[in-house]
């Protein structure tokens, strides 16, 4: 659901001067948390750790250029919205417009005046936090305000992406009302939008992780996407999402699964076979088909 407390403001400092670390740092010690290295090399890794807003970035390190370590940032899938903000003692104009054609957003020259940096870096937070903000309204549900559709679709590009690399698990829930059209028919839509709301907020209940995601994925069904999840785990979580829904007691007579809601669950977990995030989908989606010609309101789960 949609109820987040906003984190403080994650800003990461990188340059190979400790006097220009420390001075940055006790500058924004009050914006927001502060993250360090020295170490140019260090900072992708660090950056995809803590998915800082802002990065304080040198341009000229022993160990990096910073140039590129920006390009590197920017290309992450998981940092294309993290601001780099250049701070240099160079005062070229050609370096400068490099500088930004690699993705910062603003140079700062050496030695910083304290409130300029700071009076910047406040701003540049105000302008990604409404960002993230309408990111966020865009990717939303709003009958249920569990994700949408298309918060679904990037997610599971991304986490198919980090899961090549890392050679994680990945497992995918898609789950449908059973006979919700019947419920409509014999209620009204208002009581119908009613039954999506209290079934969405019941399977938040299960995306227990960061990591986790539930989206709407159209009308009656939902995708519950597990990063790194075991088979054991996919299926405890199935389990507990089926006793959930039944345990809301929401009085479904044309039903002939219950007498109330429940829901029917195809589940997939990533595998060799799948070669592309839509194989997975299907997966699931065929496991959702056998629960449902096996009586619904079961769990299936994809072979393989």
């Amino acid at each position: 659901m949609t109820n987040e407390t906003a984190a403080p403001a994650r800003l990461l400092i990188v340059d190979d001067d400790p006097s220009s670390v420390l001075l940055l740092a006790n500058l924004l010690d009050q914006v927001g948390s502060i993250h360090v290295t020295t170490r140019g090399s260090e900072a992708l890794k660090l950056a995809a750790e803590i998915r800082p807003d802002v990065v304080l970035l040198d341009i000229e390190m022993p160990d990096a250029d910073g140039l590129e370590v920006c390009r590197q940032i920017k290309a992450h899938t998981d940092l294309t919205d993290t601001l780099v903000l250049f701070v240099t003692s160079h005062g070229d104009a050609a370096l400068e417009a490099r500088a930004l054609t690699a993705g910062a957003i603003d140079v700062v020259h050496k030695p910083v005046n304290p409130d300029i940096v700071r009076a910047r870096v406040k701003n540049y937070l105000a302008l990604k936090q409404r960002g993230d903000q309408l990111r966020r309204l865009s990717t939303v549900d709003g009958l249920t305000g569990v994700s949408n559709r298309r918060a679904f679709d990037i997610a599971l590009e991304r986490e198919w992406s980090r899961c090549e690399r890392s050679g994680d698990p990945l497992a995918l829930l898609i789950c449908d009302i059973d006979h919700f059209k019947g419920y409509n028919d014999a209620f009204g839509h208002v009581a119908g939008d009613g039954c999506l709301q209290r079934v969405a907020s019941e399977l938040a209940c299960h995306a227990r992780r960061s990591s986790d995601l539930l989206a709407r994925y159209g009308g009656e069904e939902f995708a519950l996407l597990l990063p790194d999840c075991a088979w054991t785990n996919v299926r405890a979580i199935g389990e507990g999402v089926l006793r959930g829904v039944s345990a809301l007691s929401i009085a479904h007579p044309t039903s002939d699964a219950a007498p109330h809601v429940t829901i029917s669950i195809g589940a997939a977990l990533r595998n060799a076979s799948h070669r592309t995030p839509q194989d997975l989908i299907r997966a699931a989606d065929e496991a959702l088909y056998r629960a449902k010609n096996a009586g619904r309101n079961r769990l299936e789960v994809a072979e393989g």
